[in-house]
Protein backbone atom coordinates (compact mmCIF):
# COMPACT_ATOMS: atom_id res chain seq x y z
CA UNK A 1 0.00 0.00 0.00
CA UNK A 2 1.37 3.87 -1.02
CA UNK A 3 1.77 6.29 1.19
CA UNK A 4 -1.53 8.61 1.02
CA UNK A 5 -2.42 11.56 2.99
CA UNK A 6 -3.48 15.16 4.27
CA UNK A 7 -2.56 18.27 6.17
CA UNK A 8 -4.91 20.26 7.70
CA UNK A 9 -3.97 23.15 9.23
CA UNK A 10 -4.83 26.79 10.46
CA UNK A 11 -6.00 29.17 12.50
CA UNK A 12 -9.71 29.04 14.33
CA UNK A 13 -10.94 30.49 17.58
CA UNK A 14 -10.56 28.30 21.24
CA UNK A 15 -14.52 26.65 20.35
CA UNK A 16 -13.45 25.73 16.95
CA UNK A 17 -10.54 24.04 18.12
CA UNK A 18 -12.33 22.31 20.85
CA UNK A 19 -14.93 21.11 18.55
CA UNK A 20 -12.11 19.84 16.07
CA UNK A 21 -10.61 17.62 19.05
CA UNK A 22 -14.52 16.43 19.89
CA UNK A 23 -14.61 15.17 16.28
CA UNK A 24 -11.70 13.64 16.21
CA UNK A 25 -12.23 11.63 19.94
CA UNK A 26 -15.66 10.80 18.39
CA UNK A 27 -14.24 9.34 15.15
CA UNK A 28 -11.44 7.70 16.97
CA UNK A 29 -14.42 6.41 19.47
CA UNK A 30 -16.08 4.42 15.97
CA UNK A 31 -12.36 3.22 15.32
CA UNK A 32 -12.79 5.26 11.19
CA UNK A 33 -11.12 8.51 11.71
CA UNK A 34 -11.89 10.53 8.09
CA UNK A 35 -10.33 13.53 7.64
CA UNK A 36 -11.25 15.54 4.56
CA UNK A 37 -10.64 18.45 2.95
CA UNK A 38 -12.80 19.85 -0.19
CA UNK A 39 -12.64 16.56 -2.65
CA UNK A 40 -9.53 15.58 -0.79
CA UNK A 41 -9.78 12.58 2.25
CA UNK A 42 -8.09 9.96 3.57
CA UNK A 43 -9.29 7.16 6.22
CA UNK A 44 -7.66 5.79 9.36
CA UNK A 45 -8.91 2.70 11.18
CA UNK A 46 -7.12 2.20 14.02
CA UNK A 47 -5.85 -0.74 15.16
CA UNK A 48 -6.22 -2.62 18.78
CA UNK A 49 -2.87 -1.73 20.41
CA UNK A 50 -1.91 2.16 19.55
CA UNK A 51 1.09 4.17 20.28
CA UNK A 52 1.06 7.57 21.50
CA UNK A 53 3.14 10.87 22.26
CA UNK A 54 1.96 13.90 23.95
CA UNK A 55 4.51 17.01 24.37
CA UNK A 56 3.24 19.90 26.27
CA UNK A 57 5.63 23.01 25.73
CA UNK A 58 5.84 26.66 26.97
CA UNK A 59 8.18 29.30 25.64
CA UNK A 60 7.45 32.67 26.83
CA UNK A 61 4.23 33.34 25.13
CA UNK A 62 3.43 30.62 22.89
CA UNK A 63 2.34 27.12 24.65
CA UNK A 64 2.19 24.17 21.85
CA UNK A 65 -0.06 20.64 22.76
CA UNK A 66 1.16 17.79 20.32
CA UNK A 67 -0.80 14.65 20.56
CA UNK A 68 1.14 11.75 17.94
CA UNK A 69 -0.78 8.50 17.48
CA UNK A 70 0.29 5.67 15.85
CA UNK A 71 -0.75 2.10 15.16
CA UNK A 72 0.32 -0.79 12.65
CA UNK A 73 -2.65 -2.35 9.98
CA UNK A 74 -4.20 -5.57 11.82
CA UNK A 75 -1.91 -8.00 11.78
CA UNK A 76 -3.48 -11.77 11.24
CA UNK A 77 -2.79 -13.55 14.36
CA UNK A 78 -0.54 -16.56 14.43
CA UNK A 79 -1.79 -19.64 16.47
CA UNK A 80 0.80 -20.30 19.25
CA UNK A 81 2.30 -24.07 19.51
CA UNK A 82 0.43 -26.02 21.97
CA UNK A 83 2.25 -25.78 24.90
CA UNK A 84 2.20 -28.51 28.09
CA UNK A 85 3.71 -28.37 31.25
CA UNK A 86 3.88 -31.90 33.21
CA UNK A 87 6.52 -33.86 35.69
CA UNK A 88 6.28 -36.49 33.61
CA UNK A 89 9.07 -36.96 30.70
CA UNK A 90 7.48 -37.69 26.74
CA UNK A 91 8.64 -40.40 25.13
CA UNK A 92 11.22 -39.88 22.17
CA UNK A 93 10.21 -39.31 19.31
CA UNK A 94 11.29 -42.12 16.76
CA UNK A 95 14.25 -40.51 14.33
CA UNK A 96 13.27 -40.07 10.91
CA UNK A 97 14.00 -42.32 8.14
CA UNK A 98 17.17 -41.03 5.73
CA UNK A 99 15.92 -40.68 2.60
CA UNK A 100 17.18 -42.64 -0.36
CA UNK A 101 19.83 -40.54 -2.43
CA UNK A 102 19.00 -39.74 -5.89
CA UNK A 103 21.04 -42.41 -8.57
CA UNK A 104 21.39 -40.35 -11.81
CA UNK A 105 22.39 -36.96 -10.22
CA UNK A 106 26.05 -36.25 -9.07
CA UNK A 107 26.37 -34.46 -5.77
CA UNK A 108 28.53 -31.34 -5.08
CA UNK A 109 29.50 -30.33 -1.75
CA UNK A 110 29.96 -27.54 -0.79
CA UNK A 111 32.57 -26.20 2.03
CA UNK A 112 30.84 -26.48 5.45
CA UNK A 113 30.89 -22.40 5.92
CA UNK A 114 28.90 -22.05 2.73
CA UNK A 115 26.32 -24.73 3.37
CA UNK A 116 22.76 -23.04 3.69
CA UNK A 117 20.85 -23.77 6.81
CA UNK A 118 18.25 -26.41 6.90
CA UNK A 119 14.77 -24.89 5.31
CA UNK A 120 16.40 -22.13 3.72
CA UNK A 121 15.50 -21.30 0.35
CA UNK A 122 19.11 -19.92 -0.42
CA UNK A 123 20.58 -22.28 -3.19
CA UNK A 124 24.61 -23.21 -2.34
CA UNK A 125 26.66 -23.56 -5.08
CA UNK A 126 30.57 -24.97 -4.99
CA UNK A 127 33.27 -22.59 -5.32
CA UNK A 128 34.97 -23.25 -8.85
CA UNK A 129 38.31 -24.77 -8.41
CA UNK A 130 41.10 -21.74 -8.67
CA UNK A 131 43.76 -21.82 -11.46
CA UNK A 132 47.67 -22.54 -10.14
CA UNK A 133 49.36 -19.69 -8.63
CA UNK A 134 51.73 -19.87 -11.20
CA UNK A 135 52.03 -16.60 -13.47
CA UNK A 136 50.83 -16.35 -17.05
CA UNK A 137 53.75 -17.06 -19.23
CA UNK A 138 55.41 -13.70 -20.04
CA UNK A 139 54.12 -12.26 -16.63
CA UNK A 140 55.72 -11.38 -13.76
CA UNK A 141 54.73 -14.03 -10.30
CA UNK A 142 53.39 -12.29 -6.97
CA UNK A 143 56.28 -11.72 -4.31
Amino acid sequence: MGKHGISLKGTVDFASASALLGDLVKSFGEKTVCLQKGSEFCTLKPGETVSFEIEAERKKNRQKLVIELSWLDEVPVQEAEAVKITSVEPEPLPEPEPEPEPESAPEIEAPAEAAAPEGSPCLVVAEAPKKDDEPAPGKKGKK
